[in-house]
């Protein structure tokens, strides 16, 4: 048995492609050894993370996100017990500034182009959210999301 989770978190400094590119290298490096895998996904300076794995690397892994002072309002969203992983391979996803750059190594494409899965779990529900939702992007409380009248 697995256990998974998903979480949701505001950055406390602003993130660059640079920093985000460090992030997901030192995630898959720690994740991997830690037998976790997952996906993490950035936008408009909150991240929503998706963590699967044995339960005490999972658990361990989340305390220290919780711990971590870059993280700010961190909500635990979805826990739930697995038999099978939905992300085997660790990946990450965030608004690229760059077009036409070569994408890091583990980068998914989920918020450019979506997720093409039939998984209808919570936690793939939770991610299309954040992709799909105004309301995942701090801007949005600025009437980014409204029509113009």
């Amino acid at each position: 048995m697995l256990q998974s989770l998903v979480y949701m978190s505001s950055a406390t400094e602003p993130f660059d492609e640079a920093d985000l590119e460090a992030v997901l290298d030192h995630a898959r490096t720690r994740n991997t050894a830690d037998g976790l895998t997952g996906m993490l996904v950035h936008r408009g300076g909150r991240f929503m993370q998706l963590l699967e794995g044995p339960y005490d690397a999972v658990m361990a892994t989340y305390g220290r996100i919780v711990a971590d002072e870059r993280h700010d309002e961190v909500r635990l969203l979805v826990e739930e017990s697995i038999h099978t992983r939905r992300f085997p391979e660790w990946s990450m996803a965030y608004d690229r500034e760059s077009d036409g750059v070569e994408v890091p190594e583990g980068f998914s494409t989920f918020l450019d182009q979506g997720d093409q899965s039939a998984d209808q779990s919570r936690p793939r529900e939770l991610l299309r959210w954040f992709r799909n939702h105004p309301m995942a992007d701090p801007t949005a409380a600025k009437g980014k999301h409204r029509r113009d009248a």
